[in-house]
């Protein structure tokens, strides 16, 4: 999960990224890792951003590091383009805080809306709510791992994105948000 990242534009058109504690460094095609992770919350997080990208840089579609890289290259320079040292980009919880990045294009741009300052999608899945229905049980993720037949890591990446779409901080949030809202 990424916590405490400060993204920003350089004037050559670089993508930099800044941990805390850490020196900023640029943004490269073989940051798998990092592009990897950051594809699946577009995905996950922000559908209608991910899918206009995908087509936009779909003639890329046979270079996949230089397309996956495209997508989440141009996805942060929308959204993330001023340095601001003291308002982090993904704050301590991993939720996303979009600027309003300056772009020649504002007004006539037809990815305005969609790719910069994207829509969150709050609606959660069947198996977001599944795991999220487990979690109210007092399951640890491993648990919930084995009861579902998935990775560990399917597990954490559905309760931050239950957490980022419902707006909620932690795993007692999201136990209060289930009993006030009376979910099953």
């Amino acid at each position: 999960m990424f916590q405490n990242i400060e993204f920003y534009n350089t004037p050559d058109g670089d993508v930099m990224i800044k941990a805390v504690n850490e020196p900023a460094r640029r943004l490269k095609e073989n940051d798998y890792e990092f592009i990897s992770e950051m594809l699946t919350i577009i995905s996950d997080r922000y559908p209608k951003a991910h899918a206009a990208l995908m087509k936009l840089y779909s003639t890329r579609t046979m270079n996949k590091k230089h397309f996956e890289y495209s997508v989440v290259h141009r996805f942060i320079r929308c959204n993330f383009g001023e340095y601001d040292q003291y308002n982090r980009d993904i704050d301590i919880n991993g939720n996303f805080i979009f600027e309003e990045v300056k772009c020649p294009l504002r007004g006539e741009c037809p990815l305005e809306g969609v790719v910069c300052k994207p829509e969150l999608d709050n609606n959660l899945s069947e198996r977001e709510m599944e795991v999220f229905r487990l979690i109210v049980r007092n399951m640890r993720s491993d648990e919930i791992a084995a009861e579902l037949s998935i990775s560990k890591f399917t597990v954490d990446r559905h309760r931050e994105n239950i957490k980022a779409r419902l707006h909620l901080r932690d795993i007692p949030a999201m136990i209060t948000y289930w009993h006030v809202n009376h979910l099953k």
